[in-house]
């Protein structure tokens, strides 16, 4: 369980991480799962990629889909975001992809549809070292609350197309804080913080976990819907596991199904 401290750390500055909550025999046998997923992803699509970024690998993959309900993940995350939080699907990112070395900044969504008071959260599982130089995320603290929120709209304009140096200095001397990681940590970002990455080396393996709290308005409702290609249909591994964890999380999302349908 994370502690109060803990809790006001993510909620003021938008991130936390807990420092070595995975053992290494737990790290290794994640390192062979994400390396056994690429190697049937890129069996099944024969595209010869050197590098993957794609969802719902974590649910199809047993080994992984147990990170869901894992008591460092579950409960840390009922702790940031409440007891009635609902699963957002996953991603798993292995190699470089090369137009991607550098990961401008930017905050995950459009400034034309922020809602700031749904905390959407990712859980970052890195499984290579990340340092500042060479991959590790980097975030701006409290970016994820206006009026630093909004203040910062350039670099989003600048991650979309826009003026490559908004204030003046290249993206890495941006101030911001580098979060600097070993495989074993645990990364918890709220999505409306402003996050980068530059200089991306190795394999850089990374496991992605995303939650929210339950949606409570037709905004919040609307919002995960558009971002959502596949909406709230549960993965059927979640909707098939046996694990009440998991069964709970698919059962949140086929209720959220039942509510979009009456938004339109």
């Amino acid at each position: 369980m994370l502690t109060e401290a803990q809790i006001a750390h993510f909620q003021t500055f938008g991130f936390l991480v807990i420092r070595q909550a995975f053992t290494r025999s737990e790290v290794e046998a994640l390192i062979r799962e994400a390396d056994a997923a690429y190697a049937a992803k890129s069996d099944r699509e024969k595209d010869g990629s050197s590098s993957m970024w794609t969802s719902e690998l974590v649910e199809e993959r047993p080994a992984l889909m147990k990170l869901m309900e894992d008591d460092r993940i579950y409960l840390s995350i009922g702790g940031l975001l409440g007891r009635d939080f609902i699963w957002n699907g996953s991603e798993i990112m292995w190699g470089i992809d090369p137009t991607l070395a550098d990961h401008t900044w930017h905050f995950d969504g459009h400034k034309t549809s922020r809602n700031l008071d749904y905390p959407r959260t990712k859980v970052m599982l890195y499984l290579d070292p990340q340092r500042r130089d060479t991959g590790a995320l980097r975030v701006i603290p409290g970016s994820h609350r206006d009026p630093l929120h909004k203040a910062l709209f350039p670099l989003q304009d600048a991650h979309l197309g826009g003026d490559p140096n908004p204030y003046g200095v290249e993206g890495p001397q941006i101030p911001a804080c580098a979060i600097e990681t070993d495989p074993g940590d645990i990364v918890f970002f709220n999505q409306w913080l402003y996050h980068a990455v530059y200089g991306k080396e190795g394999k850089r393996r990374v496991i992605v976990l995303k939650f929210g709290p339950r949606p409570r308005t037709h905004a919040h409702l609307a919002m995960l819907r558009d971002g959502a290609p596949a909406g709230f249909a549960p993965h059927p591994a979640l909707s098939n596991s046996k694990r009440l964890r998991i069964r709970r999380l698919a059962e949140a999302c086929s209720e959220l199904e039942a509510q979009v349908e009456k938004l339109d």
